[in-house]
């Protein structure tokens, strides 16, 4: 059973750009439209990795903000919201749509959004007599960050410190432990499978598992919309197993990087999102996707530094000699 998540979230990504219209065999919509899109810092993080900025033209993007920026009028053009699922986002919504910024509003949020919130939107845009320029709400189920295929992260700060604090309180930790349950199951919405669960009894992974198990039954018994109508992992009797440990149980690999490229790219150079900036020659700082667009990076990335250090002497005398005969071909000066 091949899973590869980061290709299904980009899936999911592009077709929200695409006012959630299914795309092509190009990627793109069957037909143009322009649009403006609004993220949060957060929904921001996600969609960095999978597609770079200057590739959302493409799919009809022509502006992008964030959210709690001060934006001027641009009517006419459809706006995409890609945001969290929180008071300040609704409240920045229901203020953009009653000053008609935009033509018309599409919004998705990154989870399920919860009744209380959806109940103040539809509120606050009846009361400012602006309901009419809300499309569509959709809940998109991309409450996770894809750094690799197979790779992905909640993207939830200091999650372990709060979760061993003992002046923690219930409450800090049940919402802690619901926000871990959400992001998991929008990774199994968006794969569209239903997994068979295993952890060890006692300590968080216990809780997170049983929580989601809940959590998955619920939505079966509800509405399976989720799982039936994505892909044919979920009309399939294979199960892919969901491991879930706790970070205590092997800690030392938290805090221990092997003499790889990556780990060391990572802990030296800052890599985050997939991305890094680095000192350029004449000043400022440049900065480089480290992706599957490079392919020195996909080849290289596992290879202990030393054997890193052969590969790159070997492609520059590669480079050299390549220069050196075209040189000669041409009449050129000889040398790098």
């Amino acid at each position: 059973m091949a899973l590869n998540l980061r290709q299904k979230q980009t899936e999911c990504i592009i077709r929200m750009l695409n006012l959630n219209q299914p795309a092509n065999s190009t990627g793109t919509a069957n037909k143009e439209v322009y649009k403006i899109l609004i993220d949060d810092k957060f929904c921001q993080n996600i969609l960095s990795p999978l597609i770079h900025f200057k590739d959302l033209r493409k799919h009809g993007v022509t502006l992008y903000f964030l959210i709690d920026k001060d934006r001027k009028p641009v009517h006419d053009v459809p706006a995409v919201y890609f945001v969290q699922r929180n008071q300040s986002n609704i409240q920045r919504i229901v203020a953009d749509a009653s000053r008609s910024l935009y033509d018309s509003f599409h919004l998705n949020f990154s989870a399920s959004i919860p009744r209380p919130l959806l109940e103040d939107l539809a509120s606050g845009t009846l009361n400012s007599d602006s309901i009419h320029k809300i499309s569509k709400v959709h809940d998109q189920y991309l409450e996770f960050v894809s750094l690799e295929d197979n790779l992905f992260s909640l993207s939830q700060k200091s999650t372990y410190v709060q979760l061993n604090d003992p002046s923690a309180g219930d409450k800090e930790i049940e919402d802690i432990l619901e926000r871990i349950v959400s992001g998991l199951f929008c990774v199994l919405a968006t794969l569209a499978v239903v997994p068979i669960i295993r952890c060890p009894r006692g300590g968080p992974a216990e809780l997170v598992a049983s929580a989601l198990d809940q959590k998955l039954r619920d939505h079966l018994l509800s509405k399976n919309k989720l799982f039936s109508e994505s892909g044919s992992f979920a009309s399939s009797f294979q199960c892919p197993i969901l491991c879930m440990f706790d970070r205590n149980f092997e800690l030392s690999a938290a805090i221990q990087h092997d003499f790889r490229y990556r780990p060391l790219v990572h802990d030296i150079l800052g890599l985050k999102l997939n991305r890094l900036s680095v000192p350029g020659e004449k000043g400022g700082m440049k900065s480089y996707e480290l992706d599957r667009s490079d392919p020195f990076w996909m080849a290289n990335g596992s290879l202990e530094f030393p054997e890193v250090a052969v590969e790159i002497k070997t492609q520059l005398n590669t480079y050299k000699k390549d220069v050196d005969e075209v040189n000669r071909r041409t009449g050129g000066t000889a040398g790098a």
